[in-house]
């Protein structure tokens, strides 16, 4: 019922719109309505030239357009309207690597492949900063339970970032130089190996990191996990869920110093009550800084030897 008065007053501002402007029911007209009463601010011509080209073309309709706009996250955080909890994890997600991941000119990515883009699961969401060199350590595409993005060994971004694919375990660094790299990236990995293989990966960390060099990594946090299902791990080919002590013991153990400890997704009524709930994980995405009440830590570890924060 909401979202059907919000459509009505789209429909009712751009038949007046159409009308005071003299510009007629235009596709353009349409899409610039639907951005200012939807988002409550001025369209960006990017957007607004994507969906008329697609209303122009005719493959999407009016209903399309304002179907896409309804369920973009934008549209529930400007009116205030929870998301899906995947949702929710994936936004905070793209916000960690956006803005809290450190610059870096070549980098480590463990397990970062992507169904979607061939450049990698780090610079397609968004990494906002200019590396030479992405080297992703995944296992073989046939081996992975989801498909990735047609790749090569090698790619050439339009940037021009090299991105090097080397297939095989994430315990396997072998193929990299000692104290060659500026930044090991974990994005959602960490938890797919045993402990005692995650021994191995920060060990290998450690030596191709060079002085000053950063391991980033990002896991779900036992702490909530085990509210969400108590007798097993979330997901399948997990084979382990760490507390977040667990892993920054397992860090300090191998040399790093921890630089920082951030949460995505607070949900402390869930951590207080041991209810869990997923509409909190929807209300309260991002970055928090009481780690241990969110769904996903992230630590942010430091090979010693530089003056990096």
């Amino acid at each position: 019922m909401a979202h059907l008065m919000i459509i009505s007053r789209v429909v009712g501002e751009y038949v007046r719109q159409a009308v005071t402007t003299g510009r007629g029911l235009d596709n353009k007209l349409f899409v610039e309505t639907a951005y200012r009463v939807l988002f409550k601010r001025e369209p960006d011509a990017e957007g607004v030239g994507l969906l008329t080209q697609k209303l122009e073309s005719k493959e999407m309709n009016k209903v399309n357009v304002l179907g896409v706009l309804l369920k973009s996250e934008e549209f529930h955080v400007v009116q205030g309207l929870p998301i899906h909890p995947l949702e929710a994890l994936h936004s905070s997600r793209v916000t960690l690597i956006q803005k809290h991941l450190p610059e870096a000119k070549i980098i480590v990515d463990l397990g970062g492949g992507s169904t979607l883009h061939p450049e990698g699961a780090l610079l397609g969401l968004g990494y906002p900063h200019h590396p030479t060199e992405v080297t992703i350590i995944d296992l073989p595409p046939e081996e992975r339970m989801l498909s990735s993005a047609d790749t090569s060994d090698t790619y050439v971004t339009e940037a021009g970032i090299r991105v090097r694919y080397l297939y095989r375990s994430m315990t396997d660094l072998s193929a990299i130089a000692d104290e060659s790299v500026d930044m090991v990236f974990s994005g959602e990995s960490i938890e797919h190996i045993t402990e005692e293989d995650g021994e191995i990966v920060c060990r290998e960390a450690y030596r191709v990191l060079k002085s000053g060099g950063y391991f980033c990594l990002d896991t779900p946090n036992a702490a909530l996990t085990r509210i969400q299902s108590p007798k097993e791990f979330i997901h399948p080919e997990h084979k382990v869920e760490y507390r977040i002590p667990e892993l920054r013991e397992k860090l300090e153990r191998w040399g790093f110093t921890i630089a920082e400890e951030k949460g995505l997704c607070q949900m402390p009524n869930s951590f207080k009550s041991g209810v869990f709930d997923s509409r909190e994980m929807s209300l309260q995405r991002g970055i928090f800084d009481s780690a241990e009440m969110c769904y996903l830590f992230y630590l942010k570890a430091i090979k010693p030897g530089s003056t990096n924060p």
